[in-house]
């Protein structure tokens, strides 16, 4: 055992629930269920995987207990059925078959925060906005549908006994139905379940008594919900706390403790801008207050997990994206194998972007995460020549893939160091773990036997292409300008040399040019180091293209830092003392500089690539030097690639 975790390989009982260490998985939504809400093997496998991982418990992704309250989940037509059941015996025999205990998360839906799948109205406690379609109000639950929610707890306790599930949660965090109930900016009503404190929490009491009284007493029933809903008119932690309180007289067993809500949507699946252990704090104020056990969530690493159980701020610690990117996190931790851990990006690009396009999540850095039987690591009885042209993100994991496969791999890398642009990009501190990424693919691709060698550059005519049965190309992007006048001076770098040589970066006042996502983590990296700085957009908005979870919190961040947003301006000329600039309504206006950095963006750099398809056809082309993209496109090309050859 790893003497640094002392912690968090103790052993801990909640009730009856005995738990071989402080770990769980957190709940996360894989959308990989078959069409009526059942398991099917993908879904299956992924939590067996999570399992054998050595978590000491799976808490399952929120299961549905009925499909009559979000118009969006009236495709679980096995909700409050026995099929359910024998879909929760399924996963949880897997789970325990790797050691695991396993909760479900019983959820009655997301009420005024459903996804707008259907032109349906949302339902919720009261006639609120929906919060995607903030024009249309939601319809409020009759009390007969109460009624409905409350019995279909029930049957999902019931259920829960005998598909031999070892505790179960209620969902009731971050702004979703039954916390439309509990929380007064949201609840309207005028009879029982809405006014005072005693009705507000009428529905999830009576929800609390229906699950006991089907599972007894000493069967472990968890709460989740929100320290503080963090925005004005929301939820406080002084309500929170009174919440709590009266939680655990009611008879609950541990309060597993987040932040948030869709309103200021920063925590719901925190993002590189929320740093480590970023809501534990929260659950250590709910910890002081109650005498059951706190479970937290929240950007984890192994070491302030660690931290947290011994400074006492909670009794649980839950990792969420980090066991989809490395399902295994526990175990290397216990069998001091740390450097081996694939560490979480916190992107959120590929395991909640896709939640938002109806499909079933995977992971940026991990493409087998969710489709573990679809593309296993198998070695060749027939290994094979391969050579990768380019050492980023993309050519490290083809080459680390195709290596395990027991082909025989060289990577040519022109520059001197491996990691392309992630180099760059990793350099502001909240982006460090794109650095931990980089040194993890340099550790495993040795480790796997592949031969790299840097300041080697390959062209169309390079020799050491004839040999190859497969070549793999990833050699990036380059940057863009537009024509601007003055754009060439010498007070003007481009956003890659600003992090990779900060040197040249002169003055206090600096203006970024380009508001897209680049441009707004250089521009907030020097505002924290005090510089004054100004980000110039042509667009309306900066960075329109991200997802919402992580534009959220950088737009909060460069508030925070008072970074100076001019969106709507083109950039005319770029002069000795400053920026000039013009918006849509011709109004002119100048930005004093000391430096100006250009981050127009990356035009993909495929003349070479062409050039070596062209000769050799056997060659595949990945990353920017195909289509520019983010770093989950990279890598899973580059996994692909290796994978790929036989």
């Amino acid at each position: 055992m790893n003497k640094n975790y002392q912690n968090l390989f103790s052993r801990f009982k909640i009730k009856n629930l005995d738990l071989k260490n402080r770990i769980f998985m957190a709940p996360m939504g894989t959308f990989s269920e078959a069409r009526n809400g059942s398991p099917n093997e993908k879904q299956i496998e992924y939590y067996r995987a999570r399992a054998r991982g050595g978590v000491s418990l799976i808490m399952l992704e929120g299961q549905y207990t009925t499909n009559k309250t979000d118009p969006w989940i009236d495709y679980v037509t096995i909700a409050g059925t026995d099929e359910q059941m024998k879909g929760w015996s399924l996963l949880a025999e897997a789970v325990h078959a790797e050691g695991a205990k396993i909760c479900l998360q019983l959820s009655c839906g997301l009420g005024r925060n459903a996804f707008p799948f259907s032109d349906e109205p949302m339902v919720s406690s009261s006639e609120i906005p929906s919060f995607y379609m903030p024009d249309k109000l939601c319809r409020a639950l009759t009390i007969d549908e109460i009624h409905d929610i409350i019995e279909h707890y029930r049957l999902a306790a019931r259920h829960a006994i005998v598909a031999e599930a070892d505790a179960v949660e209620i969902h009731a965090h971050s702004g979703y139905l039954i916390d439309q109930f509990m929380t007064e900016c949201w609840n309207k009503r005028t009879d029982e379940y809405g006014g005072s404190f005693e009705n507000r929490m009428r529905l999830v009491t009576e929800i609390y008594h229906a699950i006991r009284s089907e599972v007894g007493e000493d069967f472990p029933v968890f709460m989740r919900m929100a320290a503080s809903h963090d925005f004005p008119g929301g939820r406080t932690i002084d309500v929170s706390i009174e919440i709590c309180k009266y939680m655990e007289c009611l008879g609950l067993d541990a309060l597993d403790i987040d932040m948030g809500c869709y309103e200021r949507k920063q925590w719901i699946v925190p993002s590189i801008y929320s740093g480590d252990a970023c809501m534990v704090d929260y659950a250590a104020i709910i910890k002081k207050e109650v005498n059951i056990p706190v479970i937290a969530a929240g950007t984890f690493t192994p070491e302030t997990a660690e931290q947290s159980l011994k400074e006492n701020k909670c009794d649980i610690v839950m990792f969420g994206r980090q066991l989809i990117a490395d399902p295994d996190t526990p175990n290397k931790i216990y069998d001091c194998e740390e450097d081996d851990i694939r560490p979480c990006l916190f992107c959120n690009e590929v395991c909640v972007g896709r939640l938002y396009q109806n499909r079933v999540i995977s992971c940026a850095i991990n493409p087998q995460a969710v489709f573990e039987k679809d593309y296993p690591i198998v070695k060749t009885d027939r290994p094979r020549n391969v050579l990768v042209v380019g050492g980023g993100p993309g050519g490290m994991e083809a080459a680390r893939v195709a290596a395990l496969q027991g082909h025989k791999v060289t990577l040519y890398e022109k520059s001197n160091e491996l990691g392309g642009q992630l180099l760059a990009a990793s350099q502001p501190s909240f982006k460090r773990r794109l650095k931990l990424f980089v040194e993890w693919e340099k550790n495993q691709i040795q480790k796997a036997g592949v031969v790299v060698k840097t300041n080697k550059e390959i062209t169309a005519d390079s020799p050491e292409l004839e040999n190859a049965y497969q070549i793999i190309v990833a050699i990036g992007a380059k940057t863009f300008n537009p024509p601007i006048k003055g754009i060439d001076t010498d007070k003007v770098i481009n956003v890659m040399e600003a992090h990779l040589y900060p040197e040249k970066i002169k003055g206090e006042k600096i203006v970024v040019a380009g508001g897209g996502a680049s441009g707004c983590d250089c521009a907030l990296e020097l505002a924290m180091e005090g510089k004054e700085v100004s980000i110039v957009e042509m667009m309306d908005e900066l960075a329109s293209n991200m997802l919402l979870d992580n534009r959220n919190p950088l737009m909060f961040r460069l508030e925070d830092y008072k970074v100076d947003q001019l969106t709507g301006y083109k950039i005319t000329e770029i002069t000795k003392d400053g920026v000039k600039a013009i918006n849509k309504a011709n109004n002119e206006k100048f930005i004093p500089a000391d430096t100006v950095i250009t981050a127009f963006g990356m035009k993909a750099n495929d003349e070479l690539a062409q050039e070596i398809a062209f000769k050799y056809p056997i060659t595949t082309i990945i990353g920017d030097c195909d289509k520019v993209a983010q770093v989950a496109e990279a890598v899973r090309g580059g996994f692909f690639a290796g994978w790929s050859i036989h």
